[in-house]
């Protein structure tokens, strides 16, 4: 997954995502990859769920959403947290894991390039990871990446909401 996040943008694998949905259920631990204009290339490891509708969801992310899944497949557990919890001196586009944990949707890490905006919100996808330099509640670990992320993966930088 992370090598994706350092190459050129490629084209989506619909028939392996077909693939993957016909064999994936509630409980097996998957690998995705979302492609988004506000948030960049980002990767999702957890276990399925199934939401309110009856469809298959990781994290925030329905399995069967349409363009924005780049891949999917069956993977391992996703590993332990790293165990540091720092945000100090992130910044836009840096690369990331972070570990997260709800009541509802359990534990799951996001990876891929942080986005920043006119607010004091740094996200990894749609996920809080600091707000004014301090950890968001649900992040459990903060990894820093060593790999350089693609620039068409990095987004510009969130614009203020139009009132």
């Amino acid at each position: 997954m992370l090598d994706a996040l350092a190459s050129a943008p490629a084209r989506r694998d619909v028939q392996s995502i077909r693939g993957a949905l016909a064999e994936i259920g509630v409980g097996d631990d998957v690998r995705m990859l979302i492609r988004s204009p506000r948030y960049g290339l980002y990767g999702i490891e957890g276990v399925v769920g199934r939401a309110v509708g009856g469809e298959l969801v990781v994290a925030d992310v329905f399995l069967g959403t349409g363009t924005e899944v780049q891949s999917l497949a069956l993977a391992a557990a996703p590993e332990a947290p790293a165990g540091e919890c720092s945000v100090e001196g992130l910044q836009h586009g840096d690369p990331v894991r972070v570990t997260f944990s709800t009541p509802t949707l359990g534990t799951f890490a996001v990876s891929g390039p942080l986005t920043a905006g006119q607010d004091e919100l740094l996200l990894v996808g749609s996920w809080i990871v600091a707000n004014g330099g301090e950890v968001a509640p649900r992040v459990e670990s903060v990894e820093r990446l060593g790999l350089s992320v693609h620039s068409a993966h990095v987004p510009s930088p969130r614009a203020a909401k139009a009132e």
